[in-house]
């Protein structure tokens, strides 16, 4: 099977990646684009950056060249709710974009029932995913979570590539994994420590916590309950490309 692998900073794939075997980076493109040769899937993993306008313009661009048979978005998340801890799999059934206050919703088929067999085997609940189109804070969010919303979650790419995936007619599965809580901002735009074209930068992020020392405590924290997730997402992907 051909599969677009969909990551939005490096941390959130690093785990994974090593599950795919050998790798060759591929030239011409403008993000970092990994072509994988794994024993039963021919894999395509691509850095999109933060946020919905960078994650759209780096999936339509892959679309122009390549072809393939499901796309599969993985990364961190942000609880909206006590239900969800750090490190636990979450896979979108339905993604809402948070745009100025106003929701736009597209609910995710479930392609071959591959959910059900995934849940034999791996800790993954269904989850509604909530996209920001920009920096908000989760009490900002919580509000426009409709009462008994399954698992709502916070993050910043899934509904661009989702959109995106259902017009081209492609397969789409997003799993992501918690990384902070329900009663913990991450205390900065992430798109802070990107460059202008949304992809990581570590010179941005030394700059700002350096200029911003009060938010190293909060970084530390976020670091560690990463590592927790990206060990999640590894095996998230590991009974992924064993179920497809």
């Amino acid at each position: 099977m051909r599969l677009l692998v969909l990551y939005a900073v490096p941390r959130e794939f690093r785990a994974a990646a090593r599950l795919l075997g050998r790798k060759t980076r591929l030239s011409g493109l403008p993000f970092r684009t990994l072509r994988f040769r794994h024993p039963a899937h021919t894999v395509l993993a691509a850095e999109t950056g933060v946020g919905v306008e960078s994650a759209g313009r780096v999936f339509l661009r892959i679309m122009e060249s390549e072809k393939f048979d499901a796309a599969v978005s993985i990364g961190y998340c942000g609880a909206l709710t006590p239900d969800a801890d750090i490190g636990d799999l979450l896979w979108a059934s339905r993604v809402c974009l948070v745009h100025s206050c106003r929701l736009e919703t597209l609910s995710l088929p479930d392609p071959g029932g591959l959910f059900k067999s995934l849940s034999h085997s791996l800790p993954i609940r269904p989850a509604v995913f909530f996209t920001l189109a920009g920096p908000m804070m989760k009490r900002e969010v919580v509000p426009l979570v409709a009462a008994g919303t399954p698992l709502p979650v916070c993050d910043m790419e899934t509904f661009a590539l989702a959109k995106h995936s259902v017009a081209a007619g492609l397969p789409f599965i997003a799993i992501r994994s918690v990384s902070d809580r329900h009663d913990e901002d991450i205390p900065f735009d992430p798109r802070a420590v990107c460059d202008a074209s949304g992809t990581y930068s570590p010179y941005r992020a030394v700059r700002l916590f350096l200029s911003r020392p009060g938010l190293l405590p909060a970084a530390l924290r976020l670091g560690r309950s990463s590592k927790r997730a990206s060990r999640s997402l590894a095996q998230a992907m590991d009974a992924l490309l064993k179920a497809l």
